[in-house]
């Protein structure tokens, strides 16, 4: 069984500035998306990147994270990943994880397509055997062909992310996480990632990704979370969701 139980989580750290840069920082808490700036016990000024969210992710639950940049998904995911600790309330996961948190990330950009494929397999501990039906696997998914024999340099970051994807869903774990990495692919491929998440589901058992895609939200996820602030402002359906995140912009928009 998998599952991730978010109980009032919160997430600060310090920020160590000089008065002028404390000034700025403050103006800009006040009129961008992100954490608030406060102060904890010993008066250090802090940025609260998360405050007081919680959800409960079962078996089968595919949720988007939705708002805008600075709003904390991506802070969400590094904690549901492992990465990151809350400061404070409760973050229990059950289950294995893959992450996809950075495009390239891990790559080598001097290596060709396969070349990274094989590196990849073989840290995960996957045999010579296996590596070559990862390799299958990864060819007939990403549609690269002859560019896996090129190096990575060579590659659009939307056919970087076509690899990620697949390396990140080609061995079976429990938790799939994502970040707005995956926006990078065209329609088609958004479709595809969307075919094999739902195929992964007779084994896999959660998705949390970040996008601002309505497309990715709604073709990928059956939950949505929309963030502001380090908030969870709103939680239902991908639709019901994407509609309050479209709103909130366009307020934003009519005061700036």
């Amino acid at each position: 069984m998998a599952r991730i139980t978010a109980t009032d989580v919160g997430l600060k750290y310090p920020v160590y500035t000089t008065s002028r840069q404390r000034s700025i920082l403050g103006l800009a808490a006040n009129t961008a998306s992100f954490g608030r700036v406060a102060r904890d016990a010993g008066n250090i000024q802090v940025v609260e990147a998360l405050r007081g969210v919680s959800f409960d992710l079962k078996t089968g639950d595919r949720l988007a994270l939705l708002g805008r940049n600075g709003s904390g998904k991506t802070t969400l995911l590094k904690l549901c990943a492992g990465l990151l600790s809350p400061t404070t309330g409760s973050l229990v996961i059950e289950g294995s994880r893959a992450t996809m948190l950075n495009a390239g990330a891990g790559f080598d950009v001097d290596k060709t397509g396969a070349e990274n494929v094989d590196h990849v397999g073989l840290l995960l501990g996957i045999s010579r055997a296996g590596r070559k039906e990862l390799f299958e696997d990864v060819a007939d998914f990403t549609e690269l062909g002859q560019f896996l024999n090129l190096p990575l340099r060579t590659y659009s970051a939307g056919m970087i992310v076509r690899i990620m994807f697949a390396l990140a869903t080609s061995v079976q774990r429990d938790i799939l996480i994502v970040d707005e990495v995956i926006g990078a692919g065209d329609a088609y491929f958004v479709e595809k990632a969307a075919a094999r998440v739902r195929s992964m589901f007779d084994k896999a058992k959660i998705l949390v990704v970040a996008t601002h895609s309505p497309a990715i939200a709604a073709q990928l996820c059956n939950r949505a979370i929309l963030m502001e602030s380090g908030k969870a402002l709103l939680e239902g359906s991908p639709e019901e969701v994407w509609k309050a995140y479209v709103a909130d912009r366009a307020h934003a928009e009519e005061i700036a």
